[in-house]
């Protein structure tokens, strides 16, 4: 494929935390609780992360509707063939193969050009140009595309408590019974989430990304946490902190897990399981300060969001540059 000069400029790597109250950051698969490890340590996986930036860009919460790959068609679940087979179907696009059907998918889709996709299709049916069905095989180059925005299991950065929430549906059981059912969910009192990723310019060369997209990205994932989380376990999710740290054009360098770096301190005597909101601690980001420091040379600039009622232990530096995330 051919790459586009207009691709990031160069390495990107970013912190990013929000925190949920009485609900469930991502339920596992058998119980739906809260994910979390042999040592308690509990987690979120980035594919939680990716859900919440595609529902925001396909929303057109921000003014415009994005086209997403990994979506379903009308409310109707479909595999990777039908998605695309609905999208050539609504721009009145014929089929086409190899290169030139993976450009076409990289241009539509942005969450293709921020993630990638393994490109799996199977055989669909299709209508030619003269109206008939055909079954097409799509047979794309390359076959798997590595996306260059890779994100890290999120983290709650403390030990959480977790909670059973009781409730009583509206609904009876059944028609004879005049009372409704009580339901069950499970959830976290109180959940500090520490993201972490990079975003490769050298991938992005091939997946078309730009620096208009990552900062998209950044957007999505700031507004995406809040204004998709309305199922009654993810409602209340609140972005706190999102830093971007820029690298100079032909820097070979990240740090990889910059949420390694967050140490939280309780400011008012409370055990970390009795938290309830940000007034009961303070980020302390020194340890990341003094990472950045020491590449300085290597990095461009290193940008910042951050909600009011986040505590910080220490300030920032100066040279940090403060993003209007709201009006991103």
């Amino acid at each position: 494929m051919t790459t586009d000069a207009k691709t990031l400029s160069g390495r990107r790597e970013f912190l990013f935390l929000y925190d949920i109250k009485m609900g469930n950051p991502n339920g596992d698969p058998d119980e739906n609780r809260p994910r979390v490890l042999p040592d308690g340590t509990h987690y979120v996986t980035d594919v939680r992360l990716k859900r919440f930036v595609r529902d925001f860009l396909k929303n057109g919460n921000h003014g415009k509707n994005y086209e997403i790959l990994v979506d379903n068609i009308e409310g109707r679940s479909t595999n990777l063939t039908g998605r695309v087979v609905h999208y050539l179907n609504t721009q009145k696009k014929e089929k086409v193969e190899g290169a030139d059907l993976v450009k076409i998918l990289l241009d539509a889709f942005v969450d293709a050009r921020l993630f990638g996709s393994s490109f799996a299709f199977k055989t669909e049916k299709v209508k030619n140009a003269q109206g008939k069905e055909e079954s097409w095989d799509p047979k794309p180059e390359p076959k798997t595309l590595t996306g260059p925005v890779q994100i890290n299991m999120g983290e709650v950065l403390h030990r959480a408590e977790e909670v059973d929430i009781h409730g009583t549906s509206i609904f009876a059981s059944k028609e004879e019974n005049k009372a409704g059912t009580f339901t069950t969910y499970f959830g976290l009192r109180y959940a500090l989430i520490g993201f972490s990723g990079v975003a490769n310019e050298h991938s992005a060369r091939i997946s078309r990304l730009t620096d208009a997209d990552y900062d998209l990205f950044l957007k999505a994932m700031w507004k995406g946490v809040r204004s998709t989380g309305n199922t009654r376990t993810k409602v209340g999710q609140m972005p706190h902190l999102l830093i971007s740290i820029e690298y100079k054009p032909g820097e070979e360098f990240q740090y990889g897990r910059l949420h390694d770096y967050v140490r939280l301190k309780g400011a008012n005597g409370k055990d970390e399981k009795a938290w309830a909101s940000p007034l009961d601690y303070e980020v302390d980001l020194s340890v990341l300060g003094d990472r950045v420091e020491k590449q300085r040379p290597r990095v461009e600039r290193v940008r910042f969001g951050m909600s009011e009622d986040l505590r910080l232990a220490h300030r920032l530096p100066g040279d940090w540059t403060r993003m209007d995330i709201e009006a991103f």
